[in-house]
């Protein structure tokens, strides 16, 4: 023998890893993952086009087929809806109109509704002003 370790004839000591072996496997489990990534895809759409096939075309107010979705659909705009719709409420808050004519049923403001129900309602029975003492019995 010469006196040189093996670590220092080439380098590197060839009996912790071989490179080559190492490169092969890192390139045949890339293979291997495309490969099932293909297959993944290609059953996905299978089974995309089988169930597309399976499920009839939504139909529409009419009863005919078409594309639109069947009610309820999702809001494309809910917080101008909800802004529509609280404007709306406080409009017929703060309106006069009719509620059911043939009954003679009115709606009127909010704010004069709370001074007559203050005042003892529409009964006709006024409240006792908050100044005056109950009157009879003992104080």
């Amino acid at each position: 023998m010469s006196g040189k370790s093996p670590s220092t004839r080439e380098g590197y000591e060839r009996r912790d890893t071989q490179v080559k072996i190492l490169a092969w496997l890192l390139a045949a489990l890339l293979a291997a993952t495309l490969v099932v990534l293909g297959l993944m895809k290609s059953l996905f759409g299978y089974f995309a086009s089988q169930e597309d096939r399976r499920q009839p075309p939504p139909l529409s107010l009419a009863g005919t087929r078409s594309s639109v979705p069947p009610e309820p659909r999702l809001q494309n705009t809910p917080f101008d809806e909800l802004r529509r719709m609280r404007a709306e409420e406080e409009a017929a808050l703060a309106s006069y109109g009719w509620v059911d004519r043939k009954a003679g049923i009115v709606r009127i403001p909010i704010e004069q509704a709370l001074d007559i129900a203050a005042r003892g309602g529409v009964t006709g029975q006024a409240a006792p002003a908050p100044s005056e003492a109950p009157s009879g019995g003992t104080p």
